[in-house]
């Protein structure tokens, strides 16, 4: 029984947010690149036709992290009974 779409794209992100999480938990930098042409990635990195690219995530050792920007306030983000645009 199908639940009548692919599922695969939710658990990509899930993986790549856990280990951008990861990453930065051990000093990494990263970066979801989700817009790409997959016919090239794939040429670039010699992946099979078979095989789909659906999302990309760099990571390294950043020599400078940027400064914390302060969040917004949580009325500013959540709105109860409703929306309100």
């Amino acid at each position: 029984m199908t639940c009548g779409q692919y599922c695969y794209p939710i658990d990509v992100a899930i993986a790549v947010d856990h280990t951008s999480l990861a990453a930065i938990g051990g000093g990494m930098g990263t970066c979801w690149i989700g817009a790409f042409y997959e016919d090239m990635v794939k040429k670039i990195l010699d992946i099979p036709e078979r095989i789909r690219v659906v999302m990309m995530l760099t990571m390294g050792y950043t020599s400078k992290w940027p400064a914390a920007r302060p969040g917004k306030k949580l009325e500013e983000i959540v709105a109860y009974d409703g929306w309100h645009g």
